[in-house]
């Protein structure tokens, strides 16, 4: 029998990328039924290539090839996007040329296959040929995304599809038994069991987690509440239950299972909040800066910021130092701001080492300490935040605060690009064109960049293929700049 690296590489135009990465967790996080153990008698786990978590090749059409060849199936994300995308195309047919071509399973998200509106159509072309005809696909439209899901599982696994969905039934019946036994006793008359199992005292805190835990673990991972689960967290909430409140609070602002009310979403942050919870201090805080279900009142806002941050809250004293920084609520003061910001940042809140290196770079509430800008800039970037991956690049590639390096430029543009960033697509496309720090071609990654959005890798993209020639007088325009980008971005960081 052949053997596979992976059991499905997953092909996706990039504005379809929550599609691919939702599709890819929930596939390898399947727990596969024991007839589909492995040779060794061990569980048995799908593995699934999805080029912008697992590719690290330098040349990214190779890469991709050999990947493809190491896959058992592929499976398209088809939508209107994927179906005018060159880069998923041309996936499909590197896959037929494998022999293959039986073996694609077409995960339809939006659209329609064969439609006879161009706007509507979902299949890539190479789907569209008489030999491919036949190939129905996974619709979520007509069957929902979790059938979707268990009949792609089916198809990779060899088994019924009847035989999973039956299965996920069972699973999921034993997953909410606490919840149902709990909604059952809602019912009831007096409603006595559920006050026992769902009510915090200070004396017996352990039964937070052991009995309503579970539940709630349960209750969190569903993304369409039904009516006895609401009934589930109101009473756990009113029995005094602080999470309760705050997915309750949270439910009733943005309408999950519900006519959205938020007043009383609101009124069960506060409660949360009086029982010196800080999540609930930041979500009445956050409806005082807003106006939400409330008067606005940025005095009350940076009050519940400040009280939350207090108690360590690293969330909390971002939003503070973000009040500091601008004057809401208190008098403005930089210094304070920054005080603020390297609390945040020391406890690992990402977005604080951001504005703390900006802070430091630019001399905004301290003595300008290049050394402590990079710092924090590179611990930015090494949480993994493709932002601050962009701006490490900048910094390299301009040497602000860092000795210029191109390949290390280019190495942080590459890792943002990974990670799905279309400003590092554009600036991995900027440095191929250059020949700054790589020497590969520059046309497929702008090209990507453009799918998610980037509207100068668009005139890039579009640059390159005319095939402009580049006099010594006609030089390729110059890009923008770590602080141009660097100030275009922070209110949006912030």
């Amino acid at each position: 029998m052949e053997e596979y690296l992976y059991d499905a590489f997953i092909s996706y135009s990039h504005r379809d990328m929550k599609w691919g990465l939702w599709l890819q967790r929930k596939l390898e996080g399947f727990h596969c039924p024991k007839e589909a153990a492995g040779e060794k008698g061990g569980a048995r786990r799908l593995k699934i290539f999805r080029d912008q978590t697992d590719l690290t090749g330098t040349e990214l059409t190779e890469s991709l090839n050999r990947e493809l060849g190491h896959s058992r199936y592929l499976i398209v994300i088809c939508s209107p996007a994927s179906a005018a995308s060159r880069w998923v195309n041309e996936e499909i047919r590197s896959f037929c040329a494998l022999g293959r071509k039986d073996r694609i399973i077409p995960f339809i998200v939006a659209g329609e296959p064969a439609s006879d509106r161009a706007e509507l159509e979902c299949f890539p072309p190479m789907l569209r040929g008489e030999e491919l005809s036949e190939l129905l696909g996974v619709n979520i439209q007509e069957i929902g995304k979790d059938k979707a899901f268990l009949k792609t599982a089916s198809v990779l696994l060899d088994i019924r599809f009847n035989r999973l969905v039956d299965r996920e039934k069972q699973r999921r019946r034993r997953t909410v038994l606490t919840s149902t036994a709990l909604t059952v006793v809602i019912a009831g008359v007096t409603g006595f069991l559920i006050w026992r199992n769902t009510r915090v005292t200070e004396e017996n805190k352990a039964l937070t987690f052991d009995i309503y835990g579970a539940a709630m673990k349960t209750l969190q991972m569903n993304e369409n509440l039904q009516p006895e689960e609401l009934a589930f967290l109101e009473a756990s909430a009113k029995a005094g239950n602080d999470e309760a409140m705050i997915y309750l609070a949270d439910c009733c602002l943005h309408g999950w299972g519900m006519e959205a009310d938020p007043e009383t979403g609101f009124r069960w942050f506060g409660k949360a909040a009086e029982k010196g919870n800080t999540q609930g201090m930041i979500g009445v805080a956050n409806c005082y800066l807003n106006g939400t279900g409330t008067e606005k009142d940025w005095g009350k806002a940076f009050s519940w910021y400040q009280q939350a941050a207090e108690q360590g809250d690293p969330a909390a004293m971002f939003n503070l130092a973000g009040c500091y920084l601008s004057g809401i609520g208190t008098t403005a003061d930089a210094a304070k701001a920054i005080e603020w910001y390297k609390k945040a940042a020391l406890k690992d809140y990402d977005l604080a080492m951001y504005n703390l290196g900006v802070g430091y770079l630019t001399g905004t509430g301290t003595e300008p300490n290049e050394e402590q800008g990079v710092y924090w800039m590179r611990r930015f970037a090494e949480t993994g935040n493709p932002n601050g991956m962009c701006y490490l690049g900048l910094m390299y590639r301009e040497g602000a605060g860092v000795e210029k390096d191109p390949q290390e430029a280019y190495k942080w543009f590459r890792k943002a690009a990974d990670a799905g960033n279309p400003d590092g697509m554009f600036w991995v496309g900027w440095c191929i064109e250059n020949q700054f720090g790589t020497e590969n071609q520059a046309l497929e990654w702008y090209e990507r960049a453009a799918e998610a959005g980037n509207e100068e890798a668009r005139e890039a993209a579009e640059r390159i293929r005319t095939k402009r020639e580049t006099t010594e007088g006609d030089r390729i325009p110059e890009a923008p700049g770590f602080l141009e980008i660097m100030n275009r971005t922070k209110e949006k960081l912030e």
